[in-house]
Order: C-alpha cells, then sequence, then structure tokens
C-alpha cells in the first residue's frame, strides 16, 4: 500500500534530518544554527501583505457537507469577493485556507448563532413546501 502514496516515507525522511545546522563563519570555523534563530529570522522578515498568516501544514482540513448550488455560490463569493477585496486592500498570494479559517472564526466570533439558525430554519421550511 506505501507504493501507492508517494508520502508514505515523508515523516521518515523528516526525522532523519539533524535537529541543528552548522555553517561556515568568516573565520572558517563552524557555527551552529538553531531552529529557535531561524524561526526569529523568519518572524523579523514576514510581511503580513506577501506572506500567508499560517503553513499548509498548520490546517486541518474537514469536510463540508453541503447541496452543491451552496458550494458553488460559496467558491463563487470567496474568489470573486472576498479575494477581491483582500486584493485590493493589497494582500498578496491569498490562500484557500486563511479565507476559510478567517470566515469560520467570523461566524463564531461574531456570535452569528441567530442568522445561521435562522438561515436552517429557512431551509427546513422550503423543503417542507415542495
Amino acid at each position: 500500500m506505501a507504493e501507492d502514496d508517494p508520502f508514505a516515507d515523508l515523516g521518515e525522511t523528516l526525522e532523519d534530518e539533524p535537529d541543528n545546522e552548522s555553517q561556515d563563519t568568516d573565520d572558517g570555523s563552524e557555527s551552529t544554527v538553531t531552529e529557535e534563530s531561524h524561526s526569529r529570522e523568519s518572524v523579523e522578515q514576514r510581511d503580513p501583505m506577501t506572506d500567508s498568516a499560517f503553513s499548509y501544514e498548520e490546517a486541518n482540513q474537514r469536510p463540508f457537507y453541503a447541496r452543491e448550488e451552496t458550494i458553488e455560490n460559496f467558491d463563487s463569493w470567496l474568489k470573486y469577493e472576498l479575494e477581491r477585496e483582500l486584493n485590493q486592500q493589497g494582500y498578496q498570494n491569498i490562500v484557500v485556507r486563511e479565507m476559510t479559517d478567517a470566515l469560520l472564526r467570523t461566524v463564531v466570533e461574531e456570535d452569528l448563532v441567530d442568522e445561521v439558525a435562522k438561515r436552517f430554519e429557512q431551509a427546513r421550511e422550503t423543503q417542507s413546501l415542495e
């Protein structure tokens, strides 16, 4: 089964890599650069207008079950409304995981329970009339 999965040995490859890297200094000696200093440099060099808020590895993909029309409308809104708005604000390299994360946080943080419940009820009532 592992032959079918080209990424099956990825975990082994990552575990085999050393935690520290060696670098030559100007005087010819070797210095050890830790992951901590790499992450510090990354944080300092990050540009919120071009760099994503979180990596693909930090994302957790979950299935959403919805009607095809709803999914098509959502995909269209995401691409043509939200992504365009973010682009007009100057953001670049916009990825779906960031937009989806922002959307889910908005629903939770803005306490849209009443609005979501209303849409749920409308769908049930519409279905019962057909």
